[in-house]
C-alpha cells in the first residue's frame, strides 16, 4: 500500500514501518524526496487483501 507526501505531493511513498492491532492498520511514511514523516490509520476490514503476513513484510 503506497501513499502520497501530504507536503510536496510525491507519489507512490511505500511505508516504513507497519503494525497491525485488531481491526487496526498503522503504516509510517517517510518521504524521500523532502524527507517529511507521517502515518496514517486505516481499518483492517476495508483492506481485506491486507493480511497479517504483508503487513510485517512490509516493515
Amino acid at each position: 500500500m503506497t501513499d502520497t507526501c501530504p507536503n510536496c505531493l510525491e507519489r507512490g511513498i511505500a511505508p516504513i514501518a507497519s503494525r497491525h492491532r485488531g481491526q487496526h492498520l498503522a503504516h509510517g511514511y517517510r518521504c524521500p524526496c523532502c524527507r517529511h514523516q507521517w502515518a496514517v490509520g486505516r481499518l483492517a476490514t476495508v483492506y481485506p487483501t491486507q493480511t497479517h503476513t504483508q503487513i510485517r513484510k512490509a516493515a
